[in-house]
């Protein structure tokens, strides 16, 4: 594996996913104060594998895991920018290196917009249904989730 380094530049293009991205994260805690405001005194905090609730509190304990889901995905969005920043994968001298390099800049901010709607859905679960029956909406988003990262990491390692 070579030690080639790939400068990112911003684009116009990149500016304007990252104000998008901004926007969509500070409405998102909008939303959820909103719904903290309107929840009741006591709501499920904790699932089961089957979905059903298995833990109760406060409807502020949502704000731990929405605070640490937040940090993950603005780590996620822009640590194409960081100077350490690099995707481990085998870079060869040739062509594919550019398109490596977009495809996991993509890659990353695919993930962090799949977290924040994690963590949107999480509180909207949390604070606002009444009916926790099913898993299955946790299950399609992580499934995408998977399936994407799955995809670009094949998209990266045939673009070599």
């Amino acid at each position: 594996m070579s030690k080639i380094k790939l400068n990112v530049v911003r684009t116009s293009k990149d500016i304007i996913f990252d104000c998008v991205f901004l926007a969509l994260t500070i409405a998102i805690w909008g939303i959820i104060a909103w719904l903290i405001s309107r929840a009741p005194d006591i709501v499920p905090t904790h699932f089961g594998p089957s979905g059903k609730p298995d833990a109760y509190g406060s409807p502020t304990h949502i704000i731990i895991p929405s605070v640490i889901m937040t940090v993950v995905a603005l780590i996620a969005a822009f640590s194409s920018y960081l100077p350490f920043s690099s995707v481990n994968l085998p870079f060869v001298e040739g062509p594919g290196n550019e398109r490596q390099r977009k495809l996991g800049v993509l890659l990353g901010r695919i993930i962090a917009l799949l977290i924040l709607i994690i963590m949107l859905f999480i509180a909207v679960y949390s604070l606002a249904m009444k009916n926790h029956d099913s898993i299955l909406p946790v299950v399609i988003i992580l499934s995408v989730m998977f399936g994407v990262v799955i995809v670009f990491t094949i998209l990266m390692y045939r673009a070599k």
